[in-house]
């Protein structure tokens, strides 16, 4: 009779442990979209630490003149887009925030660009000045998959791949305007792969590792 220890084991290549010191920046309203002349405020959530009194905030890389957790834009432009980012004295850089900044008649918004599958995804679809629409259209990959008479808010409260691809909206006021938009849905990670480590020939009493390896999303380094 063949006698094999095995040892099982899973391993996410590529995988850290996430890092309680890493920052984190949050929206108030919490839309990664906005009209202009909107007030967005950024708030760098971090955990406090000994000596820990001052935020750096940067836009595209460069330093923001600014050392308090929260950076207020009054009456957003198109100069405010772009990707943010914070830090304070002894916490490592918060992940990049992309903010746009538009001009049009109706905007797609949601909180992030990317989602991971099996969180929420909120879809606004919002007219400028907050001018009501009615007649509400979502769409996925140019194909409608919700109307809404008149509100203009829904959530999908566990996503999945089905719903990775482009969305955006229209609506009506006087006239039929449109959105634009491009929001992804990404997998928590790869299908895994089986290992086998062992030696040849494979006698009895001889130790077998297997391995179960897959690689994690980097905005989500804790994942177990």
């Amino acid at each position: 009779m063949w006698l094999l220890i095995i040892l099982l084991f899973c391993v996410p290549i590529g995988g850290q442990v996430a890092d309680p010191a890493k920052a984190v920046i949050t929206l108030q309203p919490p839309w990664v979209s906005v009209f202009q002349e909107k007030n967005v405020t950024l708030q760098c959530e971090r955990p406090l630490l000994p000596g820990d009194s001052s935020t750096q905030w940067f836009l595209n890389g460069t330093a923001i003149d600014t050392l308090t957790p929260r950076y207020r834009i009054t009456a957003a432009s198109i100069n405010d887009s772009g990707e943010y980012r914070c830090q304070t004295g002894l916490s490592v850089p918060s992940d990049p925030v992309q903010l746009e900044v538009h001009r049009n008649w109706l905007l797609l918004q949601v909180s992030s660009r990317v989602f991971t599958e099996g969180e929420p995804l909120a879809l606004r679809c919002h007219g400028w000045r907050n001018k009501p629409m009615h007649n509400i259209l979502f769409y996925q990959n140019g194909k409608t998959f919700r109307f809404l008479p008149r509100n203009s808010e829904f959530t999908i409260l566990k996503t999945n791949l089905s719903h990775n691809g482009i969305y955006h909206c229209s609506g009506m006021r006087r006239h039929c305007y449109t959105s634009a938009g491009v929001y992804t849905i990404k997998e928590l990670f790869p299908a895994p792969v089986l290992r086998a480590s062992l030696s040849l020939p494979l006698l009895e009493g001889n130790l077998v590792n297997l391995s179960c390896e897959t690689k994690l999303l980097p905005q989500r380094p804790g994942l177990q």
